[in-house]
């Protein structure tokens, strides 16, 4: 395709922000606005809540339970532990253990109502130990999937889940297989069922979440925020969270995980040619995954829009913030032996024309986003440049009217395009020898000193 594309956070200085927000309604410190200092929240029910569920004998695989309605599957049972079992772990100082063949994507263990282990990974499997009380136990799974394998041989019989023997170790009698015991099953979660991310939901009782309140598992969080002015694109910053999903005035903007990716396995110098697997260019080792969610402006109104966070593993939503980001460094490298425009193609094939010589040469397109311009060309080469972008070189071959003539063409504009050609730079300045444009720009827009912090994006 040759198209690279990398992202950096720039970080700007903080003067002023009356011109971006219309009211006072975003927390600032220490150079970030956080969405909101007033949030509620709700607990989301840790075990089987509705009369939808069912029971039935087994383990059922998850994806033809859950039928795509929701990620979470929950499977409940009780167990009866006597006081002799207890007796006799006291005695050998020993825990029952609850033991699963294979697990996907990710296994939550609660006992009683409390979250006792996690369990993440691709048919695992698991041993995690319990503790119980005397007499009867409600032992409840939940599984979840993380997405949907979409390419493999097979993929469609891969499921997710719970696969093979499940059974409890550390019993004086034996083992205590579960694999064939009544389970009652239940789809989905609460909040999802009555909406709790609906801007007319009246089905939740919430109540004002204090700033020292502890990271709480699976509980839900609202609050309400303004949107910054402008054009540029506005996201989310959830580093501040752990996994769960996310709402904007009742838009669904997706699932997130502030997941810390290896520390190893980043390649210097990437090279996507050759059979593909997901190890191949890896980047940002060693960092969360993700952490920026973007919100569309469409979904956004000047002021009062609702958030709502379901959170699963525990975070803080009050350092939840809101940036912009915008792509404020485009970079592009073409050579003489790509192939033209397509556009030029086809329209020449649309009105029945034969392509012309002068349409078959390659062009290099620059192009900033709706409200920004090129303000400046930061590197131009027509030669054998080296590097990539952001770290553009000449080469041994260069035209030295390189840099006034992509100025000329693209400064000042929001979108360019430039021939790859040696009439457009002069002389060939070096024959015989395959060339190539190399060039990075800057896009600005009016608002671009307005001291908010942005993500910018280079792409090349």
């Amino acid at each position: 395709v040759r198209a690279q594309t990398s992202v950096k956070l720039v970080e700007f200085d903080l003067p002023t922000v009356s011109n971006i927000f219309p009211a006072q309604q975003l927390r600032h410190h220490n150079g970030i606005y956080y969405i909101s200092k007033s949030w509620m929240t709700t607990k989301e029910p840790l075990n089987i809540w509705s009369k939808n569920s069912f029971t039935v004998e087994g383990i059922w695989e998850h994806l033809n339970v859950t039928k795509d309605q929701s990620d979470y599957l929950w499977y409940s049972t009780r167990i009866y532990v006597s006081d002799s079992d207890i007796l006799f772990w006291e005695e050998n100082d020993v825990h029952p253990k609850l033991t699963v063949d294979g697990v996907r994507d990710i296994l939550r263990v609660f006992v009683n109502g409390q979250l006792i282990g996690n369990v993440v990974g691709h048919w695992i499997k698991v041993v995690q130990t319990l503790q119980f009380l005397p007499g009867y136990n409600d032992l409840t799974l939940l599984t979840q999937t993380v997405g949907l394998q979409n390419y493999g041989a097979f993929l469609e019989k891969d499921g997710a889940g719970i696969r093979g023997t499940i059974k409890i170790t550390g019993f004086e009698n034996g083992d205590l297989d579960l694999s064939k015991s009544s389970w009652t099953y239940q789809v989905g979660l609460q909040g999802e069922l009555l909406r709790f991310y609906s801007e007319e939901n009246e089905n939740s009782e919430w109540v004002e979440l204090t700033p020292d309140a502890l990271p709480s598992t699976f509980t839900w969080y609202k609050a309400y925020f303004d949107v910054p002015g402008g054009i540029d694109p506005v996201a989310l910053d959830l580093k501040s969270m752990g996994k769960g999903q996310a709402w904007v005035n009742g838009h669904h903007i997706g699932r997130y995980w502030t997941r810390v990716s290896p520390k190893s396995g980043c390649e210097q110098v990437c090279d996507y040619r050759g059979a593909y697997d997901s190890d191949k260019c890896l980047i940002n080792c060693g960092k969360p995954t993700q952490t920026l969610y973007h919100v569309p402006r469409s979904w956004l109104r000047a002021s009062n829009n609702l958030l709502v966070i379901l959170e699963e593993t525990g975070g803080n939503p009050f350092e939840i913030s809101v940036k912009l980001h915008s792509s404020s460094l485009i970079c592009a490298q073409v050579s003489e032996s790509n192939y033209p425009h397509l556009q030029k193609l086809v329209h020449a094939d649309l009105i029945g024309e034969e392509v012309s010589e002068n349409n078959m040469i390659p062009e290099l397109h620059l192009h900033c986003q709706e409200g920004h311009t090129i303000s400046s060309i930061t590197f131009a080469s027509f030669g054998t440049p080296g590097g990539s972008c952001q770290n553009f070189s000449r080469g041994n071959c260069h035209a030295p009217s390189s840099m006034s003539m992509v100025s000329k063409a693209c400064q000042g504009k929001r979108s360019c395009s430039i021939k790859i050609s040696n009439t457009v730079f002069g002389d060939d300045p070096c024959p015989g020898v395959m060339k190539t444009l190399s060039v990075e720009a800057r896009c600005t827009s009016p608002l671009s000193d307005d001291g908010f912090f942005q993500e910018a994006v280079s792409s090349f």
